[in-house]
């Protein structure tokens, strides 16, 4: 747990004055540089925070990744406004910072870290930052380093599995995104998948197809169709069912779900007005944003905590029943 402090003990071993360390934890711009680094150094090294009789506003960080991976209305920037909505509900500052940009965050004061990224150099890096709480959002392999509020990739796909079976699907495809590697939470919700086929194959033959990273969606999708799939999951979609269903109904000419029944992730706002509307898991990205607030403004917990969160199933038009 870090300590509170009075800043003229931090100001006497970083040989400043007190005004200076006020100046640096509330994120003035009227320190040098070299002063500032060595304050911060100070505080972190020792695992203390500041006691500032004026009121100064807590500050976050918030930790996405780069802009060129975020898609508008996906997973990453609605988790984002989520959790700004959420900060500025409790008069709390926040920082935006990208995983290509991360020097930014060691030259500010950070009161707390909330992080929605990938990167292993960026798991490193908040390894090293002590006595600060840090909450990792859909991270379950990072559990015992960091604050964890996720859902359960394992019972997502179990829970898809069995719902596709329920429907009577038998030959069930799975799509990756191209172009990324498959992330734990995309083996786990394969696992849950394989789960729940492993229930159902002692009374039919059940056949599961995914795709490697590496190959293109479209590639994918004409091997599912020329091979008789009747059902596709987008597992980690991030609003790649407007490209999925643009090749399966303009490019392969085919009916949704009449040919190909399909179900996607996250439930991006578009879902519903697509056609025909898109069964989706839902995460519930709005709850999932308050706790991981609630939990680093808390930042006294001297246990790790791992929040899990149900999904559940949006059921629209765009998977039939066989």
């Amino acid at each position: 747990m870090a300590e509170q402090v009075p800043l003229s003990l931090i100001a006497r071993k970083a040989k400043v004055s007190p005004g200076t360390v006020s100046r640096v934890f509330n994120n003035s711009s009227l320190v040098k540089e070299q002063t500032r680094d060595r304050i911060l150094n100070v505080a972190r090294t020792l695992g203390i925070r500041p006691k500032i009789r004026s009121a100064r506003n807590r500050q976050i960080a918030l930790i996405t990744e780069p802009p060129k991976k975020t898609v508008m209305g996906g997973y990453v920037s609605t988790l984002t406004q989520n959790i700004c909505f959420a900060l500025s509900l409790e008069g709390v500052g926040m920082s935006l910072i990208t995983e290509d940009n991360m020097d930014s965050l060691h030259s500010s004061w950070f009161d707390g870290i909330i992080a929605v990224a990938w990167f292993p150099e960026t798991v490193e890096r908040l390894k090293k930052i002590k006595n600060t709480p840090v909450v990792w959002i859909n991270r379950n392999d990072l559990k015992h380093d960091f604050n964890i509020v996720r859902t359960d990739h394992l019972e997502t796909g179990y829970m898809v599995g069995k719902y596709l079976l329920n429907k009577g699907h038998r030959r069930i495809s799975i799509a990756l995104t191209s172009g990324q590697t498959a992330d734990q939470a995309t083996l786990e919700r394969i696992s849950g998948m394989k789960k729940a086929i492993e229930e159902f194959s002692a009374s039919a033959d059940i056949s599961l197809l995914f795709n490697s990273e590496e190959t293109p969606l479209h590639l994918f999708i004409n091997r599912v169709i020329n091979e008789s799939y009747t059902a596709l999951w987008l597992c980690n979609e991030d609003m790649v069912s407007l490209e999925a269903l643009w090749l399966i109904q303009e490019m392969a000419g085919k009916k949704i779900p009449e040919d190909l029944s399909i179900i996607g992730m996250e439930n991006p706002g578009i879902s519903e007005f697509l056609r025909p509307a898109l069964t989706t898991v839902a995460q519930p990205l709005s709850d999932m944003a308050e706790e991981s607030v609630r939990l680093v403004l808390n930042g006294e917990n001297e246990k790790l905590e791992n929040r899990v969160f149900p999904v559940k199933i949006i059921e629209r038009q765009s998977v039939k029943s066989i």
